[in-house]
C-alpha cells in the first residue's frame, strides 16, 4: 500500500487525542487548503513511529477484479454514491465523484494502521471534503486499538470537564449544547459532532478534533469526561440515571466501529466496558428549552457526586 507516484512526497503528521496521524501526500497537493481544520492539530515535532499513516495520491487506483464482500452500499454521507467492501487482508471504501464519472478509492489494512487514498478527477471543495471524511473514517478505526473511540455527540466544556450529548440525528444535540452555552455559567464548546474518548491514568478523557460537522470547533484539547447524557425529544423534562448495562446500552450506539471487523469491535467494547465504570450515563427526555438544560445540569452534578 505504497504510493506509485514518482511525483516528490512530503508528508506532515498531526497529533489527535495523543496519537500520531501522518500523512504521506504528493507536493502537487496543497493539504494546508485541503485540510484547514486539521492546523492546530499539526504535531511538528515529528514521530519516527506514527500510528497511523494514510498516503494521499493521484495515481490512478489499482482496480481489482474482485473488490471482495459488499458490506454497504449506502452512506449517510455520501448516499447511493458509496460502496464499502471487505476482503481477506484489508478494506476497500468508493465514493463517485461529483461528476459521476469517476471513483475516489480507499484501501486500507485490516486494522487501518496503514491506508492509501487514490483521487480522482476533482474540485478543490469536494478534494478537501472527501479526504477529510476518509481521514475520520480511518481514525475511528485505528484508534480503537489504542483504547480510543470516536464518538457521535456534542460536547460541552463545564468549569474544565466535559458532558457529552449522544443521540440520533436530529435528536437535538447541538440544541442542547447552545442552550447550556446560553444558560449555564463557566461553559464553552468543545466539539460538536465527532470528539473522541480516551482511557488514561489520568481517567477517562474527551478530546477535540478536527471533525466538529457543520460547526466550525477544532480544539486541540483535553479535558476529564464528566459525564454521558444520552438526549430524547418528549413533551416533558425528565431525568434518570443509567447504571451498568443500562449505561453501556445508552453509549454503545454512539460509538465507531466497523461492526464486520470483530477484532476492532471487540477493543471498541472492552473500552467502552472501562469508560462506563467512571464515567456517569443519564438519560434526558427533554423539550428544547432553559429549564431542560438547567435540570441536565443539577442532576449530572448529583449523579457525578454519588
Amino acid at each position: 500500500m505504497t504510493l506509485t507516484t514518482s511525483t516528490d512526497i512530503q508528508k506532515k503528521q498531526y497529533k489527535i487525542a495523543d496519537i500520531i496521524l501522518q500523512i504521506n501526500y504528493p507536493i502537487v497537493l496543497d493539504l494546508e487548503k485541503l485540510l484547514p481544520t486539521f492546523r492546530d492539530f499539526e504535531w511538528r515535532e515529528h514521530s519516527s513511529n506514527p500510528v497511523i499513516q494514510v498516503n494521499l495520491t493521484t495515481d490512478k487506483a489499482p482496480v481489482e477484479p474482485d473488490m471482495g464482500m459488499l458490506r454497504s452500499d449506502l452512506s449517510i454521507s455520501w448516499g447511493d454514491r458509496f460502496c464499502f467492501y471487505e476482503k481477506e487482508e484489508g478494506y476497500i471504501t468508493t465514493i463517485v465523484n461529483e461528476q459521476g464519472n469517476e471513483l475516489w478509492y480507499l484501501y486500507s489494512e485490516r486494522n487501518f494502521a496503514q491506508s492509501t487514498v487514490y483521487i480522482p478527477e476533482s474540485n478543490d471543495y469536494e478534494q478537501s471534503t472527501v479526504i477529510c471524511w476518509m481521514l475520520m473514517m480511518i481514525f475511528g478505526q485505528a484508534a480503537l486499538l489504542h483504547e480510543i473511540i470516536m464518538i457521535h455527540g456534542s460536547v460541552i466544556n463545564l468549569k474544565g470537564q466535559g458532558i457529552a450529548f449522544l443521540g440520533k440525528s436530529g435528536t437535538g444535540k447541538s440544541t442542547h449544547s447552545r442552550l447550556w452555552l446560553n444558560h449555564i455559567a463557566e461553559t464553552s464548546l468543545l466539539n460538536d459532532d465527532n470528539p473522541a474518548i480516551r482511557v488514561t491514568a489520568r481517567g477517562v478523557l474527551i478530546y477535540g478534533t478536527p471533525w466538529s460537522g457543520k460547526t466550525p470547533c477544532y480544539k486541540n484539547e483535553a479535558i476529564l469526561l464528566k459525564a454521558f447524557v444520552r438526549l430524547q425529544q418528549a413533551p416533558e423534562n425528565k431525568f434518570e440515571a443509567l447504571q451498568g448495562v443500562k449505561g453501556f446500552i445508552a453509549v454503545l450506539p454512539s460509538c465507531s466501529a466497523i461492526r464486520w471487523n470483530k477484532d476492532l469491535f471487540a477493543e471498541m467494547n472492552t473500552t467502552l466496558e472501562k469508560v462506563i465504570a467512571k464515567v456517569p450515563v443519564g438519560f434526558l427526555k427533554c423539550l428544547p428549552d432553559q429549564e431542560a438544560a438547567q435540570l441536565c445540569h443539577d442532576r449530572i452534578v448529583d449523579i457525578a457526586v454519588k
